[in-house]
């Protein structure tokens, strides 16, 4: 599925291939701002912008996004993990404009989810937020786990010891609670007017628990 830098938030959660790629894409760009701002605002201003509270980049790292770059010399792939440098700050280079995000498809079965925990308003940016993919094989054994976080650290970022842990597994309840504890710890967040970090770092972890028992 390929992403053009230009497309609206509004027309990506209505559009049918973003859903049949993955529903909780289109789900997450529902979930931006207001109405106004989505038909307003673009991905590529949200990835440049580059807010770690922001939705889209969430479930984007999920999936295993790349950003394309182009420059007079030429073109270069950003993995989205790599995109992300700083609050407000990418890797993007001087002269170089955000193209695209293209992403692979997922494996046969992957069941994804993006949840947002918002205690205030529901257009307010989340306090934190986690997407979540999961594949099993025909045994149940978990082949593919992807964990994302927002709001977690002064980056999205993806929880990758948590993601380790499942893989190879049976996501039962002993496994889903160690994924959870390990996407917790993977976090860095900082205090602000949302909660202390102590506050989101628990977070991450009840929410991530939550998205895990919802696509296993």
């Amino acid at each position: 599925l390929v992403l053009g830098a230009m497309a609206t938030h509004g027309g990506l959660a209505r559009s049918q291939a973003v859903r049949a790629h993955a529903a909780a894409l289109a789900s997450t760009f529902a979930a931006v701002a207001t109405v106004r701002i989505r038909e307003q605002a673009t991905l590529g201003g949200n990835l440049a912008h580059a807010d770690p509270a922001q939705d889209p980049p969430v479930t984007l790292l999920a999936l295993d996004g790349v950003a394309v770059a182009r420059s007079r010399f030429g073109e270069r792939r950003i993995p989205l993990d790599a995109l992300f440098v700083d609050v407000f700050e990418t890797s993007l280079e001087p002269g170089e404009l955000l193209l695209r995000v293209e992403l692979p498809p997922l494996p046969a079965g992957a069941r994804a989810t993006y949840q947002k925990f918002l205690p205030a308003t529901r257009d307010d940016y989340a306090t934190v937020s986690v997407a979540a993919v999961i594949a099993r094989d025909a045994s149940g054994v978990c082949t593919h786990a992807r964990i994302a976080l927002g709001g977690a650290a002064t980056v999205p970022l993806r929880a990758r010891e948590a993601e380790r842990s499942l893989t190879g597994r049976r996501l039962d309840d002993a496994a889903i609670h160690e994924a959870a504890v390990l996407a917790a710890a993977a976090t860095e967040p900082i205090d602000d007017l949302r909660g202390s970090a102590d506050y989101k770092r628990a977070m991450a972890g009840v929410w991530t628990e939550r998205a895990l028992r919802e696509v296993a």
